[in-house]
């Protein structure tokens, strides 16, 4: 007897895998929640988080929960920082090192100042609201998305402070604005910039876009020796080992909703790409372009919207590392090409090999 179409097209190992990421992922939120008292939202209702959905300038009924409370995860405020030789001297729990030459990690250079944010704890945070050179700095990740986006707090004349809203649209984080004040939050999306729903949409607020590269470890530190980094929290030792996205990264399975998506026989769902933004308008550039392009040098060396800008190619793991004037004003987001696609349907170029 002929197995069953779904088991023999081997469709069932990909939805198992999301399946499981899913149940993985949920308990180590829950066992991170324990202790902390009521939480915001249930997971599964969008309402039951509390936040005013109007204005929107997105599709309301597109948003969706992330299976985790408002602040599921805790983004950091004001986080601890350490010098290179002190987190090299530090070990994780039985497990030597916390940080490895290969792990992944945000770099950011801002007034002659350079820090290192490594991808395996913002994972468990996905928001750090810091400072660098005097200038407050959220440094944002979304795994679902792979995406790094580097924004400036400072907007509108307010120095604002933002947690994980625990809801996601087109599967991309949603911030929201802590209001000290007891005012009503606004939801903010990483990869549009801008505020989306409540009263700072009202006001077409915006984040600012800044420069940042997605390299590693051993790389960052080779290129500034006298960088910080961001110091671990001792109370998620446990979670900065372990890693409940590698199956979603494995496959081009989405675990949310996402709408447009891309073309069919186009890119796959989940190619590597950064986008360079500037006054010239925006530019994604796929990573196989820029290996493409780098050729056996691993260095690709171009022009893009007038900015001078050097690519560098490292493997194990695949990475771009983007190298631009400090005071160049070009904004640079690493995210997925389903993820910019969505978000940006229109007025991006697109450059291929």
């Amino acid at each position: 007897m002929r197995p069953p179409r779904l088991l023999a097209s081997g469709t069932w190992v990909l939805a198992l895998a999301v399946a499981v990421v899913t149940v993985v992922f949920s308990l180590h939120v829950w066992r991170m929640l324990r202790g902390r008292g009521h939480a915001v939202g249930d997971g599964t209702t969008v309402a039951s988080y509390g936040f005013s959905l109007t204005p929107a300038t997105i599709p309301v009924d597109r948003i969706v929960a992330a299976g985790m409370p408002r602040d599921g995860l805790p983004a950091l405020v004001n986080p601890a920082v350490t010098t290179a030789d002190g987190l090299q001297a530090a070990r994780g729990s039985r497990r030597g090192k916390v940080l490895v030459p290969s792990d992944r990690v945000v770099g950011v250079r801002l007034g002659g100042a350079a820090r290192a944010y490594p991808l395996r704890f913002l994972a468990w945070h996905e928001v750090a609201n810091d400072s660098l050179a005097g200038r407050p700095i959220a440094v944002t990740y979304n795994p679902l998305c792979d995406s790094v986006v580097v924004l400036s707090r400072d907007t509108g004349g307010e120095v604002l402070t933002f947690g994980v809203s625990g809801l996601l649209y087109n599967s991309n984080l949603l911030m929201y604005d802590r209001r000290p004040d007891g005012g009503t939050a606004s939801l903010w999306n990483q990869l549009l910039a801008r505020a989306v729903a409540g009263p700072a949409a009202a006001r077409s607020a915006t984040l600012a876009v800044l420069p940042a590269t997605v390299t590693t470890w051993a790389r960052w530190r080779q290129a500034h020796p006298d960088t910080t980094v961001l110091a671990p929290d001792a109370r998620l030792a446990a979670q900065y080992r372990r890693d409940p996205y590698a199956s979603y990264f494995g496959s081009d399975k989405l675990r949310f909703p996402v709408d447009p998506l891309m073309p069919a026989g186009g890119l796959a769902l989940k190619t590597p790409v950064v986008v360079l933004q500037s006054e010239a308008g925006k530019v994604a550039i796929p990573f196989p372009t820029v290996r493409a392009h780098a050729g056996p040098s691993g260095v690709w060396d171009t022009t893009i919207g007038g900015h001078a800008v050097r690519f560098v190619v490292g493997d194990r793991p695949p990475t771009v590392d983007v190298q631009l004037a400090e005071d160049s004003g070009v904004g640079v987001v690493y995210t997925f090409a389903f993820a910019w696609h969505a978000m940006h349907p229109a007025g991006t170029t697109w450059l291929r090999p």
